[in-house]
């Protein structure tokens, strides 16, 4: 498309060459013809005019005069929009392939698309324009609202909710048992898990990430939460809306973690723990114990994030005060 209608598209200022034609978005080391290029800052658009860029997508307030470009002051939502528009995913017919079994009583809506080898429950429901591509196993009484879509080899246990726009990648397993026995004598007791497992609208989860289902009641992932790969969700957890869960977190039994909350990458959580809205809780950090609204922490047990820094300093500095007490002693 023209330079113009993309910046009507995405909601940006168009700059000069406004009728120049783009087709995709790359970064600067595959930057050709038709190309729109992101550049974050000066040294990074000196670099980006010389290449073989179409045109440059810009903050505020950079431009170029010797590109065609695009302005936008939130210069990556910019970038996702651009590459929404200009890289749109292909289309997946509707329609059941011949190797799927689904069960007498399970109810599809309209434009549906059922992939190679998949298994629909019994008394499960498919929403409007739902995919569920090949290799997927699907419950007895799972609901999955309309447009969400499901990648190859993801695994859904029975009567688990899943909202609508909801995307699952590879290897997910929804509404497995918790972890969860009780000793007699020598003898590990299994305690049943006979809750569930509720997805709201528009949440994503990366590949290969568990969330169990609740030992009674439900484990509840809310609206517009992100969770990344590999990342272990135990029973009876509350994950507020718009949270953001990274790679390899681990959040053990009846924790709550609020609204808007980002836990970085290989945090972990203990069990019935609340964390509040809007905290964020840094990477490798391990959580035992309440953190407040707002609040940003770190460390092992983790605490208030400057705490931290400070500690770290003064760590820093035990071994010179050993040896110099080691040198008094010697002298």
């Amino acid at each position: 498309m023209k330079l113009s209608a993309l910046a009507a598209a995405i909601g940006a200022e168009a700059g000069t060459g406004s009728d120049v034609e783009i087709s995709h978005v790359a970064e600067l080391r595959q930057a050709g013809p038709g190309a729109l290029v992101m550049v974050r800052d000066p040294e990074g658009l000196t670099r980006a005019e010389a290449s073989g860029a179409a045109a440059l997508l810009l903050p505020e307030p950079l431009s170029s005069s010797r590109l065609p470009f695009l302005r936008a002051a939130d210069i990556r939502l910019a970038l996702a929009r651009a590459l929404t528009v200009l890289h749109p995913a292909s289309p997946v017919p509707a329609g059941i392939h011949p190797t799927a079994v689904v069960a007498p009583g399970a109810v599809l809506g309209s434009g549906v698309a059922i992939g190679p080898h998949c298994v629909i429950g019994p008394e499960s429901v498919i929403g409007d324009g739902v995919v569920v591509q090949a290799g997927c196993a699907i419950g007895t009484g799972v609901h999955i609202g309309e447009r969400s879509l499901l990648y190859p080899r993801v695994t859904i246990y029975e009567r688990c909710v899943l909202g609508r726009r909801v995307i699952v990648h590879s290897g997910v397993v929804i509404g497995a048992d918790g972890f969860g026995y009780v000793r007699d004598g020598a003898t590990h007791v299994k305690i049943p898990h006979v809750g569930t497992v509720v997805i709201e609208d528009d949440v994503e989860i990366g590949a290969n990430t568990t969330i169990d289902r609740a030992t009674m009641g439900e484990t509840r992932i809310g609206a517009g939460s992100k969770i990344d790969n590999l990342v272990q969700i135990a029973h009876n957890v509350t994950i507020g809306p718009r949270s953001l869960i990274v790679a390899q977190v681990g959040i053990a039994g009846s924790a709550v973690v609020g609204a808007d909350v980002v836990l970085a990458g290989h945090v972990g959580v203990r069990d019935h723990v609340t964390i509040g809205d809007g905290a964020q809780v840094l990477a490798k950090a391990l959580v035992t114990r309440d953190v407040p609204p707002g609040a940003v922490v770190s460390g092992q047990p983790a605490r208030p994030h400057r705490e931290q820094l400070k500690l770290q300093a003064a760590l820093a500095r035990v071994p010179d005060l050993l040896d110099r007490r080691g040198g008094r002693r010697r002298g």
